[in-house]
């Protein structure tokens, strides 16, 4: 006899590589009904919201549970017909979502019409399920200029909101060194270059002061659309267009460094990447980066340029090897897929109960 599958609505703005991820561990035990909110144009968000409204009047009352990734313009409308017709729901909170950084123009919170939709999507969810504590509340130090505290419960000043943490997770057969280290390189991967904000947000800046300071050394930069993005650079910086997801574990695998500096992440999915490939990390002391890293990287406590070069300098120093097999034991023990899909099913399942 077959049994018939509770039927899931999956919601989000943009089918990420994590995103289909998720989208596969659901389809373990749901029949997942997907919806991807993302226009390519800001003028056809109109259409994308109509497109939206006759797909849950088609598929909500036959639906058992609604799932958003993320909160924003995509998730209020889901969230809303979950409310009026006794579906619970829940928002998988990624960091965007949870950041307030108005002093670089970045996260939903800084946005008037963004923010708006964000605090009603997050009011109206039976669930959240941020990737690391520190976004639904933290404290936050690493730039003075940033408010603190930070995360979901801050910006909706309400802290009873009922949450389960399910941290991210990786393939440690996939991700995993193929090639020999080159001595002194560093590696960052930043994407989404049409934001200003991005050199900040990810620290680049950051590493192109402190680069003349270690001629000696290579820093990378990987994932931008164009060069031009980044004039007079220093010699020892070289900038890479973006590769492919399946080719980015033989870049990993040659770099000795992996340096997050960002000012905001919910859980760095390049970072745990790269230290499944033996990189040494160094990030900054923010939101899920200082956990992540532990005792097997170097964590920056200031956005300073002279504490990056004393990081670096200790760093140089540093015994790699040992440093890049602890990081990949520590991502593979603590972050590897099975973890994220047992959790994200059991806690999908207690939402029906």
């Amino acid at each position: 006899m077959t049994t018939l599958r509770p039927k899931l609505l999956l919601i989000y703005n943009f089918r990420s590589s994590f995103i289909a991820k998720d989208a596969t561990i659901l389809s373990k035990e749901f029949t997942v009904i997907e919806f991807d909110f993302f226009a390519l144009k800001i003028w056809q968000t109109p259409f994308r919201f109509i497109a939206q409204l006759f797909f849950l009047l088609r598929h909500i009352f036959s639906a058992q549970l609604v799932v958003c990734q993320f909160a924003g313009y995509h998730s209020l409308l889901p969230l809303l017909f979950a409310k009026v017709f006794g579906k619970p729901s829940l928002i998988i909170s990624g960091g965007t979502d949870a950041h307030y950084f108005p002093n670089i123009g970045y996260g939903n919170w800084q946005k008037q019409y963004l923010k708006t939709f964000t605090a009603w999507s997050f009011r109206l969810a039976t669930h959240i399920a941020p990737k690391h504590s520190s976004l639904m509340l933290s404290d936050y130090a690493y730039d003075s200029h940033v408010p603190t505290p930070q995360g979901i419960s801050a910006r909706l000043h309400k802290h009873d909101l009922h949450s389960t943490v399910i941290t991210n997770g990786y393939d440690p057969e996939k991700w995993k060194r193929t090639k020999d280290k080159k001595p002194f390189t560093f590696l960052t991967i930043s994407g989404a270059w049409e934001y200003g904000f991005q050199q900040q947000l990810k620290g680049i800046d950051l590493i192109l002061e402190v680069a003349p300071q270690f001629p000696q050394c290579t820093f990378y930069i990987l994932g931008l659309d164009d060069f031009n993005r980044i004039p007079n650079k220093p010699e020892n910086v070289v900038l890479l267009s973006a590769v492919k997801n399946s080719d980015l574990p033989a870049v990993y695998s040659e770099m000795s460094f992996y340096l997050q500096l960002s000012m905001a992440e919910g859980f760095p999915n390049a970072l745990c990447e790269a230290m499944l490939c033996e990189c040494v990390p160094i990030g900054s002391a923010v939101f899920s980066i200082p956990e992540i890293i532990g005792d097997t990287g170097f964590v920056l406590k200031q956005r300073s340029v002279t504490e990056l070069a004393k990081l670096l300098d200790a760093a140089l120093k540093a015994d790699i090897a040992i440093l890049g097999k602890k990081a990949r034991q520590r991502i593979a023990e603590n972050y590897n897929e099975e973890k994220r899909s047992q959790a994200l099913l059991q806690l999908c399942h207690q939402l029906l109960d």
